[in-house]
């Protein structure tokens, strides 16, 4: 197969990944029923397991470890309250049907390269995606954006960097990836930046791709990106499908600021200066104060 990832410098630094990559390959996130893809917990054992994020020259760190969650139900709160609902991306967006993820799914690149649902890796302690719509604008202007976010939390900062070196490989051997049947993605480019790399200050690392997606139903091709960032054991997501008349910068747009009010509820709860119980609250139900 032509298109195989390119990289150089990639390595798996405490739990900062350092990479610097690009490749033409198919990739995705957005699968209706469960999260990216991401290696199984068997990588982290062969490593060792650690808590303490690495940090890049003399920064202070970005998180303690103290305020990592430590059980299913820590993690479970935690998702709960940094995953987002449609008003994060915009006035004008509401919720996709399905608009969650199943409970206990993981989506998994399979040999074939399409995308099958699996049971999370031991390593994830909750995980949590939701889908959302861009409606078409009235009078056939630009078509409407598929919206995707996922959030989840692993066991340790370690594992966390695992999911994104994972990232960066499982395109290996797959020229193109089924998201499901007549969805699909093309002609991606993906970059990486570690702590202190390509201007990131802020998280420990941060994936971004660009590329085109195409539906049976929808048409295309049609502009795609997607973000993730990693931020200790939190690993944070989102993704936009284009439609009709929709450019490259605009898809591009809809995903990072989003992203970035992610990052900061992140930080509120696992940074040195993370907020209180009663700053951070409670995990929302779906539909309540989580819905922003």
């Amino acid at each position: 197969m032509s298109g195989l990832r390119r990289c150089g410098g990639l390595a798996a630094a405490g739990s900062v990944l350092v990479a610097g990559c690009t490749a033409a390959h198919d990739k995705d996130n957005d699968n209706d029923d469960g999260a990216r893809a991401r290696p199984s917990a068997s990588r982290s054992a062969e490593t060792g397991r650690g808590d303490a994020p690495a940090t890049a020259g003399s920064q202070q760190p970005l998180t303690d470890p103290a305020r990592y969650p430590r059980t299913p139900a820590e993690g479970r709160a935690v998702v709960g309250r940094l995953i987002p609902g449609p008003a994060l991306f915009g006035a004008d967006v509401t919720r996709a049907v399905p608009y969650e993820s199943r409970p206990g799914s993981w989506a998994d690149l399979d040999e074939e390269c399409v995308w099958q649902l699996r049971e999370p890796p031991e390593d994830v302690l909750a995980t949590r995606t939701r889908y959302f719509w861009l409606p078409a604008e009235k009078g056939g202007g630009k078509g409407a954006v598929r919206l995707t976010t996922t959030v989840t939390v692993h066991r340790t900062a370690l594992d966390a960097a695992w999911e994104q070196a994972g990232m960066l490989e499982e395109a290996l051997g797959c020229e193109e990836q089924v998201l499901r049947p007549g969805e699909r993605l093309t002609n991606l480019f993906s970059s990486a930046f570690g702590l202190g790399e390509g201007g990131n200050v802020d998280v420990d690392d941060s994936l971004l791709e660009n590329g085109l997606c195409h539906s049976e139903t929808r048409g295309g091709p049609y502009p795609y990106f997607w973000q993730q960032a990693t931020l200790g054991p939190v690993v944070l997501s989102a993704s936009a499908c284009g439609g009709r008349g929709r450019t490259k910068d605009e898809v591009q747009g809809l995903v990072q600021e989003p992203l970035a009010q992610l990052m900061v509820r992140a930080e509120r709860e696992i940074g040195p200066e993370a907020g209180t119980d009663e700053e951070r609250g409670t995990e929302p139900e779906p539909g309540t104060k989580g819905d922003s």
